[in-house]
């Protein structure tokens, strides 16, 4: 049986059609819906990605902002069989889950959500830019899992993201592969709706992707965009629908999600990677050896070898002109997410 979630999800593309048909596509060629591949959710940034698990009947994805705060979509914490909003209680928080395994996991003690937000109502356009709640846990579990940072996305990033000096990234936990973390490189900003509130894009996203983020790999930073909560369907095809993290941002978001990131300490900048020696890693060694093959300086059967991918890591280096030191680092993982078609 379809839990409650996945059944608002599918009405997402019938409501919201009416809502976006009409929008022109921004400029641009749209990325057709491309594979999804497997990270180690136990390597940042993935690892500050997690399952918000809700009451035994289903899951979304949601985010650190901080060290006890998550961000996700609002409707995934909607019982639609008894007809009310769980309580905090009944939901819990998973970080770096893959296959059954967590070693980073916290209760949630409170939450915060939109008031506008009516279930009842559907996946209207204006439900889906206040579809967001603040998860607030028990435990500080961002030390160990790393969080990230927040990022608006205006005019000029948006260009940037078109030129190609940006990438646009979404991970999350989706029907069919719920316990293994994937990550689609394929995404473009489509257009907006509801004035800059809402972002359309082209990721290639399904149930359970709810409440996942829209992470901007630029300038040396990894920080989210926006907030998956629909899927829509323009008059070119179906397209994915978030709303703008802006929302949250002081002195230009709504008085609610501004108090709301506030209070579960979201920040403006980069976020933070985990410590070295804890239970996650800081450094995401098992999607650089897979951007690597892609590119085809490691082959598959060498990802275990650390001289080949020490070579491999100088050899991609030197054809961008960096210094080649072999490393693996955040900054080689987004000049490699910049150099995959």
């Amino acid at each position: 049986m379809r839990s409650p979630t996945a059944r608002w999800a599918c009405a997402a593309a019938l409501a919201v059609a009416v809502a976006l048909a009409g929008l022109p596509l921004a400029a641009g060629r749209a990325a057709e819906p491309g594979a999804r591949f497997e990270v180690n959710a136990m390597e940042y940034p993935w690892s500050a990605i997690g399952r918000v698990n809700v009451g035994g009947r289903g899951h979304c994805t949601g985010f650190l902002i901080g060290e006890r705060a998550v961000l996700t979509a609002a409707h995934c914490l909607y019982d639609a069989v008894e007809g009310r909003w769980r309580g905090p209680g009944e939901i819990h928080f998973v970080a770096g889950y893959q296959r059954d395994a967590y070693l980073i996991h916290s209760p949630v003690h409170d939450y915060a959500r939109d008031r506008r937000f009516d279930y009842a109502a559907g996946a209207t356009a204006d439900n889906a830019v206040a579809d967001w709640a603040v998860l607030y846990l028990a435990e500080s579990i961002g030390r160990q899992a790393g969080w990230l940072g927040l990022r608006r996305l205006d005019d000029q990033l948006a260009a940037r993201l078109r030129r190609g000096e940006a990438r646009l990234v979404q991970a999350g936990y989706r029907k069919g592969r719920s316990h293994i973390m994937s990550v689609n490189l394929g995404c473009r900003v489509l257009n907006y709706f509801r004035g800059e509130a809402g972002i359309l894009h082209s990721c290639h996203l399904a149930k359970g992707d709810s409440g996942s983020p829209l992470i901007v790999f630029a300038d040396g930073e990894i920080r989210v965009a926006g907030l998956h909560v629909l899927n829509a369907r323009s008059k070119s095809g179906e397209h994915a629908g978030a709303l703008s993290v802006a929302l949250f941002q002081p002195d230009r978001g709504t008085a609610q999600a501004v108090a709301a990131a506030h209070r579960g300490g979201a920040t403006w900048a980069n976020g933070r990677a985990p410590a070295p020696g804890g239970p996650a890693e800081p450094v995401p060694q098992l999607t650089v050896n897979t951007l690597l093959a892609a590119l085809d300086l490691l082959p598959p059967t060498a990802a275990d070898d650390p001289a080949a991918r020490k070579a491999a890591i100088s050899a991609f280096q030197m054809t961008i002109g960096v210094p080649a030191t072999g490393a693996v680092s955040l900054d080689l993982l987004e000049r490699l997410i910049l150099a995959v078609p």
